[in-house]
């Protein structure tokens, strides 16, 4: 009988000890789904992302009420309210590219009686160190993820210092036809009217009058790359302005009807992004004139409290939004896809929306929070 409940009690303590270390299994699990779930959570930055671990790793650890954690990561450090430095803690490296980066550690308030490692099981250490391996892997995403973003922003400095740069040369090259060839040109053609009213009528008289013609078209045909190269109404009047003076020359040089309509005033809009949306808007009504099959198109602009929007409008063909974007249109120098990386190195983005025979609307968003960097100009 004494042999039976001796039996019975030692199978209740290993069901016991059984059931214990079954218990500590489950939490470590827990433990790395919710770490997991933290890692993968989008918008989280790298230091809400180890705050959130510290707080879940002492939970399974065997006596959670005492533990505390930290994550040290190139000098910041990162701890929980029971964390302090005894002489009862686990610390592992955070490896990143081969390299340690910082640790993440465990520690109790208090002594607790000794086990595979100090007061911690061989179990907490290997969850310790599958801890710390994974917070190399996320860390070094997130490092990736911001480099990446830098070289973007340096990418879309760049690109906007270029279109300033390529303004300031197209500027230079106007004013020098304007200031120089064309004066010239036109004096030329002043001295050529002189000529004619002294020579009698003849054959010289014909050839000078050819010629005085010939002189005329070089002094349009200046003016006319002069106002394309870079129009002085768009520095002079601003944007609104120039908006209406385009409508004007797609209606001489191609036959486009546009309409432009919206908040064209008294919307702060910077030189660089004025060139930009300009240029583009210019180039979206010659496709508009070569492709969409219409003779009238319109330019909205509106203002919300985030961003400056245009919409350019046809009722044409249409097309396809993906090939006309990505395909053999974009390579052969359709201008969408120009447009969207142009727009989208400065921090603006583009929305195109069309169906064969339905029309194209092409929408150009510039987040007012970027439109600070240069001049600005009211629109």
């Amino acid at each position: 009988m004494k042999e039976e409940t001796t039996r019975g009690h030692k199978t209740g303590i290993r069901h016991s000890v059984q059931s214990l270390v079954l218990a500590e299994r489950v939490k470590e699990l827990n433990c790395l789904y919710t770490i997991t779930k933290i890692f993968e959570k989008k918008g989280l930055t790298l230091d809400e992302i180890i705050r959130r671990t510290i707080e879940v790793i002492p939970t399974a650890w065997q006596y959670p009420e005492i533990a505390g954690a930290r994550v040290s990561l190139e000098g910041k450090e990162f701890r929980t309210r029971r964390f302090v430095q005894t002489a009862w803690i686990q610390e592992c490296p955070i490896i990143v590219h081969g390299l340690p980066v910082g640790t993440v550690a465990v520690s109790y308030r208090s002594e607790k009686p000794q086990q595979d490692e100090g007061p911690f099981f061989k179990e907490e250490r290997n969850l310790l160190n599958v801890i710390a391996q994974r917070l190399g892997d996320v860390i070094e995403r997130k490092w990736s993820e911001q480099k990446l973003l830098t070289y973007q922003q340096e990418l879309r400095s760049l690109a906007t210092e270029l279109a300033l740069s390529e303004e300031r040369e197209r500027r230079i090259i106007a004013q020098a036809l304007h200031d120089r060839i064309g004066q010239v040109l036109a004096l030329i053609n002043i001295k050529i009217g002189a000529m004619l009213q002294q020579v009698p009528s003849g054959q010289i008289k014909k050839e000078l009058q050819e010629i005085r013609r010939l002189v005329s078209e070089c002094v349009a045909e200046t003016r006319s790359l002069t106002f394309d190269l870079s129009p002085p109404i768009l520095y002079e009047l601003g944007f609104g302005a120039a908006l209406e003076w385009l409508a004007e020359k797609m209606q001489q040089q191609y036959g486009l009807t546009v309409s432009v309509t919206g908040q064209t005033r008294k919307v702060p809009l910077s030189i660089e992004w004025q060139v930009t949306l300009f240029t583009a808007i210019r180039e979206l009504l010659v496709n508009v004139s070569k492709h969409a099959r219409t003779k009238s198109a319109s330019v909205t602009l509106r203002r919300t409290k985030t961003e400056v929007i245009l919409t350019v409008e046809d009722k044409g063909v249409g097309m396809d939004p993906m090939k006309r974007l990505f395909g053999k249109a974009a390579s052969e120098g359709f201008g969408l896809f120009g447009i969207r990386e142009r727009l989208g190195f400065m921090g603006g983005r583009v929305e195109l929306a069309s169906k064969p025979g339905k029309g194209t609307s092409v929408t150009l968003f510039v987040p007012l929070r970027s439109n600070g960097s240069g001049e600005r100009g009211d629109m």
